[in-house]
């Protein structure tokens, strides 16, 4: 799948990216300011990152495009521009060499210039991303870092330079702590309590079998030869009148709880095999 959305990106890339016109320089420019805005800075470490990133980048230009971009290349760094109404986060979004962003006419040449350095170096980690480990090391990478350590506190941006990019430095400590401890508590949790959470879903698969099996003959569910009966208490009552089948589903899940072994998380496929009791398991544990 990975290699065929790279041949999808450098198709896109070649629909709509080799083509693109040098972007022309805000109006407010002075002459010497519109000329290096226009002047290519071509060289190998630029041809090299847009080697690496061509995939990724074609499809994000094939993104933009079906919302209508209008696609340029900055001259200076090489990078492809994508200027559209929305569909990319904060002020723009760096994929591959493509800046999706919206058009920033009213910039000073000095803040352009910033931008723009900042966006090259987010290539830069696109191309050292992809060649270390491959075409999605870099997003994955970043989104993981996100998660602990959102907006500026992110080391990417860091390294990128946060006031370049428009970012406020922040004055506060960083959230990365505070959420890696609760990320570390989840996990935690649900190792813990990993026969729990494997007992619930085998209980809804054994469900969801039954009733694909015997759904036009309406047929006991098999269950009920060996559980008993669930007194229906407020939530069922309650529940019934909104959604009666909703209500029978919770019903035959608590009662299909019966089966099996509770304390193992053990449950039985179908009424023919065996549980844990009668294949010898330990009394204490049923």
């Amino acid at each position: 799948m990975l290699v065929s959305l790279q041949v999808v990106g450098l198709l896109g890339l070649a629909a709509f990216g080799l083509g693109a016109p040098t972007c022309q320089p805000p109006a407010k420019l002075t002459v010497n300011q519109a000329a290096a805005y226009t002047r290519s800075g071509a060289s190998p470490a630029v041809f090299a990152r847009q080697v690496l990133t061509a995939g990724q980048t074609g499809l994000a230009l094939t993104y933009a495009k079906t919302r209508g971009a209008n696609v340029c290349r900055f001259a200076p760094n090489g990078n492809l521009v994508a200027r559209m109404e929305s569909g990319f986060a904060r002020g723009g979004t760096m994929y591959g060499h493509v800046f999706l962003t919206y058009a920033h006419d009213d910039y000073s040449y000095r803040e352009l210039r910033s931008i723009k350095r900042h966006e090259t170096r987010h290539t830069t980690q696109w191309a050292a991303g992809t060649l270390l480990g491959g075409p999605l090391a870099f997003p994955v990478a970043y989104s993981a870092d996100e998660l602990v350590a959102p907006g500026p506190y992110n080391h990417f941006e860091r390294a990128a330079g946060l006031t370049d990019g428009g970012y406020e430095v922040p004055d506060r400590p960083s959230p990365t702590l505070t959420r890696v401890f609760i990320a570390a508590v989840l996990v935690g949790l649900v190792l813990f309590e990993r026969h729990r959470f494997r007992r619930q879903f085998l209980l809804l698969r054994t469900h969801f079998l039954h009733r694909r099996a015997t759904r036009a003959s309406g047929q006991v569910p098999w269950w009920h030869a060996g559980t008993q009966p669930i007194a229906r208490g407020r939530i069922l009552r309650l529940l019934s009148r909104v959604s009666p089948g909703a209500a029978n589903m919770l019903e035959e899940h608590r009662r299909l709880q019966q089966v099996g072994c509770p304390s193992c998380g053990a449950m039985p496929d179908s009424p023919n095999k065996k549980r844990p009791a009668e294949a010898g398991a330990p009394a204490g544990r049923l």
